[in-house]
């Protein structure tokens, strides 16, 4: 049986290697997104590594530790076994761009030792003396060296450097690295009195760890200060900012499940019509003496076999994968990005489990139901024709899910937004399951109408295609699910993400009655407090007026982050979802509170809360309960009260976050006006001019980030898809080659021919496009309806663009699936085929 095996593996090149490809595109599909998710964590190490190399000992405080200063880098310096030791200070350094307009940067001091810096020379050289800078890469990318550089400093006042050099990081995924790099006295000019963030020590060699880690803590040790190794600072680095990267992991194994339903699918169906295929060879092997777990058996090694060797190309090609989505994801974000490709223990069983054990499951159901049948009957007639149609199984299956899918819908839109997320997630898959179920039953009817209406137009053509694809509803079904899957999950999102797009640019409109926000350029630096009196006085501007964010007191209810403006700007300039109680304005001695500071310190309106120090406690009434936007400039925290009123309850008596709200007069020009406030903001260079145009972009700028990325993981799902509806149709070819050339016999030109395959691939495209793309609507329809508030609405918006492109693309990219079937049917001889048995 074995040397049948081997023999079957050596006569059947083709067709297993059309099996082959179908597998390897699903597992490079399934491994790719498994080693972008580990590549995220891979792109953290390196930059934390990056960041501690070279240091052997790090020294920092805690909040309300002592500080550290030059003194203390002065002690360590002098601690036995140091060779080197390096204080790291970071500070906002706004750079002025242009037109004068200052944009969000940070500068750090360059470390006088060499192998203590965090990054590495690109080009030039690094700062030799107070006058010169040096600039990350990508952001040097507009600035030519020997240029003059302006930056702001914390007060506003300008400092010019000449650039000498760029340097480079591999990755800075996100743990906030500065882009401009000082000498140290230099930094001092630019923020005088910060201190350093950090001490890094390099031991001298030879020195033990241990023993310099006990003089460091002697020397400057005490409460408030630790002192840890290199590899214990960087450990605790990346537990700070692995939160921040937990979720695109989440987001690509995602993904990698959704690979691998699809490649199962896909790898499934090439199997089933393989073996299908072979049901009288497989029933002769059982009239020569094989046995049924003999003939199982071997149709199971043959699967393996091909499986195993599909799944190992597979799993490079997912390498090559992860490399290129990496590469495109650069330069969507308009610089080289690192690429890190992470071969893990998981990718590896991961791919070599969907390619080997999936395909040895699509061999085993259709060799077990061929062994079922005897080997006679076999040989007489297809074990196809027999199984070609859908039962009544079927039907009840995909009435019970559909029913399920309802209840679950209906019951989503009647309950809270958490138990509805859960519903509607429940009544998406209910609803998946319900059209995978009853893809065979319809398959049929559909290409039918979809000959019908193509015949006047293709002729023969179209009828011959459409008579090929209902000859096996089940066949058909299954290439389309692949595509369905696909199309279902990117429509959507898309559609989700327009949505939530639309719902944001809709909810700050309704909150936000100002044309302009002015904001800080360094968030804890203060605009100027005669800044909303300046602006209210250029022509055509209405209103203006301040909104503090400041950390407030509110007794034994606990510390929050909440906004103060002027009394008579709520409801004028500001209007958040009033849920209860009035906010027409507020007054002294008035607060009003979001619904999630409601619920968590349990609120209502009424209730009276003594907010402020212990000592000197003041009495706050609960005036309303509000569901607002959070948004750069404009964010009313968890509780509002008036301006006031703010130094009464400040945890520290100042602010953190501070903007000017500017209202336009009716029928004012916006350009001329925006020109007007940009000249009365020149007294305060750390100012940012934004119009409401400008705040949408900014939230709508990650949402569109995520979804370019999401198409392009998708694009690979509906590439295998698509694969699956060529291999499927190659077989197909293959089964059909009497036939063919029995149609070629009777007249069919190969033109003809060719004109049914590519119709056939068509019809395939958009029964799985039209089932995806009305089940992925459906299912964002409900997420918007159980996602949506009033403060936050998320509105049913259909991207027409996007949409109509995935209905295009699959309607395109079908006849380039059936090209090289199409071909190897048209050149077949009529001769050799019409002796196919």
């Amino acid at each position: 049986m074995l040397r049948t095996v081997i023999a079957g593996l050596r006569a059947r090149p083709l067709r297993l290697l059309l099996s082959a490809v179908a597998i390897a595109l699903g597992v490079s599909f399934v491994a790719g997104a498994l080693v972008l998710a580990d590549a995220v964590g891979a792109g953290l190490r390196a930059a934390v590594a990056f960041q501690t190399r070279g240091v052997d000992a790090s020294i920092s405080t805690t909040r309300g530790g002592p500080a550290l200063d030059e003194a203390v880098l002065a002690k360590v310096r002098r601690v036995p076994g140091v060779a080197a030791a390096e204080g790291r200070a970071t500070a906002s350094a706004p750079l002025r761009d242009a037109a004068g307009h200052p944009q969000e940067a940070a500068a750090t001091s360059l470390p006088a030792d060499p192998q203590l810096r965090p990054f590495d020379l690109a080009e030039g050289r690094f700062p030799r003396d107070a006058n010169e800078i040096a600039m990350e890469r990508h952001t040097a990318a507009a600035y030519p060296l020997g240029q003059s550089v302006t930056v702001f400093d914390r007060n506003g006042h300008q400092h010019s450097y000449t650039l000498v050099g760029t340097f480079s990081r591999p990755t800075e995924a996100g743990i906030g690295s500065a882009q401009l790099v000082l000498l140290p006295e230099a930094l001092r000019q630019l923020a005088a009195g910060t201190g350093f963030s950090e001490i890094v020590v390099r031991a001298t060699p030879g020195v033990g760890q241990s023993q310099l880690l006990d003089d460091l803590t002697r020397a400057v040790g005490g409460r408030g200060t630790t002192v840890q190794t290199g590899r214990d600072a960087a450990a605790q680095l990346l537990r700070e900012a692995a939160p921040d990267s937990a979720s695109l992991t989440k987001f690509f194994t995602a993904f990698a499940v959704l690979a691998m339903v699809v490649a199962a699918m896909v790898i499934t169906n090439s199997f089933t019509i393989l073996v299908t295929q072979r049901a009288r060879e497989l029933a002769l092997l059982r009239c020569v003496g094989a046995g049924k777990r003999q003939v199982f058996a071997g149709v199971l090694a043959e699967a393996v076999a091909v499986g195993a060797v599909a799944s190992v190309a597979g799993l490079f090609g997912g390498l090559g994968v992860a490399a290129a989505l990496q590469a495109i994801a650069g330069a969507l974000s308009g610089h080289e990005a690192a690429v890190y490709l992470p071969l893990t223990a998981r990718t590896a069983l991961a791919a070599l489990a969907v390619g080997v054990l999936v395909t040895a499951l699509a061999a085993a159901l259709p060799a077990w139901a061929a062994t079922r049948v005897a080997p006679v009957e076999a040989l007489r007639t297809p074990l196809e024709g027999k199984s070609a149609r859908a039962g009544w199984p079927r039907a009840v299956a995909a009435i019970v899910l559909a029913l399920v899918g309802v209840g679950a819908a209906v019951l989503a839109l009647h309950v809270e937004v958490e138990h509805g997320a859960v519903l509607a997630v429940v009544a998406m898959v209910a609803l998946l399951g319900a059209v995978l179920a009853v893809g065979p039953l319809v398959a049929g009817p559909v290409v039918r109408a979809l000959g019908l209406v193509c015949a006047p137009v293709l002729g023969l053509p179209a009828k011959l295609a459409a008579l090929n694809a209902d000859r096996n509803p089940k066949r058909t079904a299954a290439s389309a699910a692949a595509l369905t899957i696909g199309l279902a999950v990117v429509s959507l999102v898309t559609t989700v993400v327009s949505g939530v797009e639309a719902g944001r640019s809709s909810g700050l409109d309704q909150q936000l009655a100002a044309e302009f926000t002015v904001t800080s350029v360094v968030a804890d630096q203060p605009l100027p407090a005669t800044l909303a009196d300046t602006l209210a006085a250029v022509p055509g501007v209405a209103a203006a007026a301040p909104r503090r964010s400041f950390s407030g007191d509110l007794g034994a209810r606990g510390t929050y982050g909440m906004a103060a403006v002027r009394g008579d700007a709520v409801g004028s300039l500001l209007r958040p979802v009033v849920l209860s109680g009035r906010l027409d304005r507020l007054g002294p001695g008035e607060l009003a509170v979001s619904r999630q500071l409601a619920k968590e310190a349990g609120l209502a309106v009424g209730d009276t809360v003594q907010g402020g120090p212990r000592n000197r406690p003041v009495p706050l009434r609960v005036v309303a309960v509000y569901d607002g936007v959070r948004v750069p400039g404009a964010d009313l925290g968890l509780g509002l009260v008036d301006l006031g009123q703010m130094p009464a309850i400040a945890l520290h008596g100042n602010s953190y976050d501070d903007s000017v709200l500017v209202k336009l007069a009716a029928g004012a020009d916006q350009d001329q006006v925006r020109s007007a406030l940009d000249g009365a903001l020149s007294a305060a260079p750390l100012a940012q001019l934004h119009s409401l145009a400008d705040l949408k972009d900014q939230m709508s700028a990650p949402l569109r980030s995520t979804l370019d990325l999401l198409w392009a993981l998708t694009a690979l799902a509906v590439l295998i898809a698509f694969a699956g509806i060529a291999n499927t149709l190659s077989l197909s070819v293959l089964e059909r080659t009497r036939e063919s050339a029995l149609l070629r016999a009777l007249g069919l030109t190969r033109g003809g021919l060719v004109a049914a395959l590519t119709a056939e691939s068509v019809f395939l495209a958009l029964l799985g496009a039209a089932c995806g793309l009305l089940l992925g609507i459906g299912s964002a329809w409900l997420i918007t309806q159980v996602a949506s508030t009033d403060a936050q609405p998320v509105l049913f918006t259909l991207p027409w663009a996007r949409l109509g492109v995935l209905l295009g693309a699959a309607v395109l990219a079908a006849p380039l699936a059936a090209v090289i079937p199409a071909r190897r049917a048209a050149r077949g001889s009529l001769t050799a085929g019409m002796a196919e048995q």
